[in-house]
């Protein structure tokens, strides 16, 4: 006998011997009935080859080359649906094609080890007519999501592109273990065309992937006490026509432990970054490093306020470094688009903001750089930031900021660490706006400054603020002005010989509280 046929009869008996499990099987959608001429309607072809597949033990369900038309498929157990490369899986434009109350285009329900692979192309058709409404600012009723999986663990999704999704794309719930890798979601059709929605699920890995969305690209939810726990972005490019990346809303349990590295976000209307708490929940432990930003609005947003529960939440531990924002407030919708939103006032800046007695806690920017827009007079700087906690987030909440740059209210233990701010047009407001903030450290921190502005950095109701290794520009302005209740500032190892003055203060503010030392005037 031939030495070839010795192994592969030996490695037959050891498979047989040990129990090893067989090589999984690939289902053919064809093979099961499916046409793919773009108008057949294969939805009951599609399941048959799933519920085969999944009750032979598992493998994949092949989508060939062309253009397959269904309404609703359910995922089962130990399935891959598989599109080749030239494959496109086309959603049906009749809502009655839709399982109700899922909704969605392909859906599992309580299933593990499932997964959609390969470089074919998923259209939900939410450019169709059928789906269009006159009210585009929320769009037809009823509307189907494309991805729905719902409690489900060990889920993959791989390689393919989504496009044109009738609402919500990849809405993922209550998942564990999820690992969403290389795929594309490039979807600006209707009102509400979220990326993919992570609701309350654990252990979750987005990677290599690119994101051009008509409503939040990548958005953590939580409608439970299960929260989001252990989710990682990284690797990704973003564009949308609404946040970048936003924690919130919903956010009753919270988000905690939290990486973002190494993306990309441009040409986005709102933030680039919104980390929101408006619904009692807690936000901790969140990590970004490695970002850039380009035409994005609002760049970065943080807020905890009060929408929903008995009390505001917590919002505490936020880490963001080695981020580079330019020409935030130039972003300009595409109004040759069937449906397109409108820019907000470029004059707002970047709020990190809690509530009264509800301080958000241990923020640390670290090697960062922002340039705004600018264009700010005078009568902006008396902008007065209403609290608004229980409205809908975003940055636009406060109208125009008193700061084009940094604007921190109702905050303990805030670290600012290698941060300058710039802005294209001259600005006469402050760079930064302090209030109710307490245990606050600057260190190195630059700004572009206008003659017309009152100081640098505006302080109000302060509490153990240091501020040293500063060089501030050459311009006839303080350098510092306080108003309000003082307490515990030290002004320390700056080199301040370009400006008009250290600082500036209101008669009630007590001399005493501010101790400057070591600084060259």
């Amino acid at each position: 006998m031939k030495q070839g046929a010795i192994f592969l009869l030996l490695m037959f008996c050891i498979c047989t011997t040990y129990g090893a499990d067989p090589v999984p099987k690939d289902y053919n959608i064809v093979d099961f009935g499916a046409v793919g001429d773009g108008k057949t309607t294969n939805t009951q072809a599609i399941q048959k080859a799933i519920d085969q597949c999944s009750s032979d033990g598992g493998g994949q369900v092949i989508v060939p080359n062309g253009v397959f038309r269904t309404g609703s498929v359910f995922l089962k157990n130990n399935v891959v649906l598989y599109l080749s490369p030239s494959a496109v899986l086309s959603g049906s434009t009749h809502k009655s094609d839709y399982a109700q109350p899922a909704n969605a285009l392909i859906i599992a329900n309580e299933q593990h080890h499932i997964g959609i692979y390969g470089r074919g192309t998923i259209h939900g058709n939410g450019d169709d007519p059928a789906f269009y409404s006159k009210d585009f600012a929320n769009g037809l009723p009823g509307r189907p999501n494309t991805i729905a999986i719902n409690q489900c663990t060990d889920v993959k999704l791989k390689e393919f592109t989504l496009r044109n999704g009738t609402r919500w794309n990849i809405h993922l719930i209550a998942c564990d273990y999820v690992t969403v890798d290389d795929i594309k979601v490039i979807s600006r059709a209707v009102a509400n065309n979220d990326g993919i929605d992570i609701d309350d699920c654990h252990h979750v890995t987005i990677s290599n992937s690119y994101f051009d969305c008509g409503d939040d690209a990548i958005c953590p939810k939580s409608h439970s006490a299960r929260s989001v726990k252990n989710l990682v972005i990284n690797n990704c490019i973003i564009k949308s026509e609404s946040n970048g990346i936003k924690f919130g809303t919903k956010g009753v349990g919270g988000f905690r432990d939290v990486t973002i590295s190494n993306c990309v976000i441009y040409d986005t209307r709102l933030s680039g970054i919104a980390i929101e708490m408006v619904d009692g929940g807690m936000i901790d432990r969140i990590v970004m490093n490695n970002i850039t930003m380009q035409k994005v609005n609002g760049s970065l947003f943080i807020k905890l306020g009060k929408r929903s529960g008995d009390k505001p939440g917590v919002l505490r531990n936020v880490t963001i470094s080695n981020l580079i924002a330019d020409s935030i407030g130039l972003w300009k919708p595409d109004t040759t688009a069937p449906y397109y939103k409108v820019a907000a006032n470029p004059k707002i800046g970047i709020s990190i903001v809690g509530q009264p007695g509800y301080l958000i806690e241990n923020i640390t920017l670290s090697h960062v750089r922002f340039q705004f827009a600018g264009g700010g007079t005078q009568e902006d700087s008396k902008a007065v930031m209403k609290d608004e906690p229980n409205s809908y987030p975003e940055y636009t909440n406060f109208g125009v900021t008193p700061a084009y740059g940094l604007n921190l209210r109702h905050v303990n233990n805030l670290l600012l660490q290698d941060v300058q701010l710039t802005t294209l047009a001259e600005d006469a407001r402050p760079a930064i706006f302090l209030e109710d903030a307490r245990q606050v450290h600057m260190d190195n921190v630059k700004a572009q400054l206008s003659a017309r502005a009152t100081a640098f950095i505006r302080c109000k109701d302060v509490e153990d603020l240091f501020v040293y290794s500063c060089k501030p520009d050459a311009v006839p302005i303080p350098f510092l002005s306080f108003e309000g209740r003082v307490k515990e500032v030290s002004i320390l190892n700056n080199d301040l010989h370009k400006v008009a003055a250290t600082y500036v203060k209101e008669a009630a503010v007590n001399r005493k509280e501010i101790y400057t030392g070591n600084n060259r005037q």
